[in-house]
């Protein structure tokens, strides 16, 4: 920073000051007030919006990623080893260990596909339609506060000029040789500053509601795309599920509708609790 652009900061810190404590009467344009407000909203609330698609893409990312380590598991929880001859099949459904061994290494692959393709598909498109415009958006907010700061110290600037004019006017003339000279030339530095702040005022006033009103215009065609794409992705999830489930076998798809598989399954747990696995008579060693 030069020596010029420390001394205004300096000048300025002091305004400030001056400014909270009511020493110096501060210039309120109500109308920009308003527009700012309205601005620092809609940039909060684009900000966040950004942070959350991309957090939302991150989470279909996680979810669709828990779902291959269920399948993994899954699929080699029947192990790859031959069952025996008295366990082949349920006795419940007449289904083979190995019809259950198929389902699950066909349900493993599915995830995996819907993990490696189906989301790797989303993510272009989700990242050029939605995240990208939006991002671009937001990027313009730093100009457009750094004009917003150069309007607040160009008013410290004219407020600071009519407090020394002011001052000026209120010292007795007996006191001040060239008070003519100095009140001509301080009116001159108030008339430069008035000029500089209000160009940069009123130009935020006329630009900053056209800035807030694109935002329908701009984020119309994302919002469009995001909808299309949230279908596009959970409708093919669909598909490929419903093509696995049209395999599992009709009595157990029934069972499911009539609450029978629950019942299936308190009684294999009734079962579980009746084995004599751990050899209660015996001490443990």
């Amino acid at each position: 920073m030069s020596w010029i652009g420390l001394k205004k900061a300096i000048n300025r810190a002091g305004t400030q000051v001056m400014l909270k404590t009511g020493h110096i009467e501060q210039t309120i344009d109500k109308e920009f007030e308003i527009e700012e407000k309205r601005f620092k909203q809609m940039e909060n609330n684009s900000i966040l919006l950004q942070k959350r698609l991309r957090s939302y893409l991150e989470s279909l990312k996680l979810l669709t990623n828990s779902q291959l380590n269920i399948g993994e598991l899954l699929n080699s929880f029947y192990g790859n080893e031959k069952p025996d001859s008295h366990i082949l099949e349920n006795p419940n459904t007449g289904e083979s260990i190995e019809t259950f061994k198929n389902l699950t290494s066909e349900y493993y692959a599915t995830l995996n596909k819907i993990n490696n393709e189906t989301v790797k598909d989303l993510e272009n498109p989700f990242n050029q339609t939605v995240l990208n415009p939006i991002a671009r958006f937001n990027s313009y907010y730093v100009e457009v506060n750094e004009a917003i700061k150069k309007r607040n110290n160009k008013l410290l600037d004219y407020d600071a000029m009519k407090n020394k004019l002011k001052k000026l006017l209120e010292t007795p003339k007996i006191e001040l040789i060239d008070q003519d000279t100095k009140f001509k030339e301080l009116n001159k530095e108030l008339n430069e500053s008035e000029t500089k702040y209000m160009e940069i005022n009123n130009l935020l006033k006329k630009e900053l509601p056209k800035l807030i009103n694109m935002r329908i215009e701009f984020f119309d065609p994302s919002f469009e795309s995001f909808v299309k794409i949230q279908l596009r992705f959970f409708n093919e999830i669909y598909f490929q599920m419903k093509n696995l489930q049209i395999k599992i076998d009709a009595k157990t798809k029934q069972d499911y509708i009539d609450g029978i598989l629950d019942d299936r399954i308190d009684e294999v747990l009734a079962k579980m609790k009746q084995l004599d696995i751990t050899g209660k008579d015996e001490p443990i060693e």
